[in-house]
């Protein structure tokens, strides 16, 4: 999927753990941080065609080893030793992202080294992906109102 397609359903997650988490902020920051994190291992996205991340796509491949939630859970005990409050958001973040593109036909490898794949029917950047991510925007505003302004 796209970044945006990932930052709004990242949103969604953030809008719904929000209110049971004590450091907000740094929990939003984390969820939006580790929302962009699997996809530093591709050339082509966003972040990841930027020259400091080329070493690190030299040695993974697109949808591989970081594209796993073995790697979310070692990522998140890490962060967890040296900065406990900001491990859930990472964790959280990082899986909403490995959640959305199993539904794309490339799909990912969630338990890496296991081979087995998790894809679905959608395009990314298609015309379907299109539709979640304005469908996503509503759902996001909808649910803002209603937590916040309501």
């Amino acid at each position: 999927m796209l970044l945006r397609t990932h930052f709004v359903f990242s949103i969604l997650l953030l809008l719904l753990f929000l209110e049971h988490v004590e450091y907000k902020i740094i929990f939003s920051i984390m969820v939006l941080i580790a929302t962009i994190t699997p996809d530093l291992d591709s050339k082509f996205s966003s972040w990841g065609r930027h020259l400091i991340f080329r070493p690190l796509q030299f040695f993974v491949k697109h949808r591989g080893i970081i594209h796993s939630f073995t790697t979310a859970f070692v990522l998140s005990i890490i962060i967890a030793i040296f900065w406990p409050t900001a491990s859930l958001g990472f964790f959280l973040g990082f899986s909403v992202h490995l959640i959305c593109d199993s539904f794309t036909k490339d799909g990912v490898q969630p338990f890496w080294p296991l081979k087995t794949e998790c894809n679905g029917p959608i395009k990314t950047g298609g015309k379907i992906e299109e539709i979640l991510f304005v469908t996503m925007i509503f759902v996001d505003i909808f649910i803002f109102f209603v937590m916040f302004v309501l």
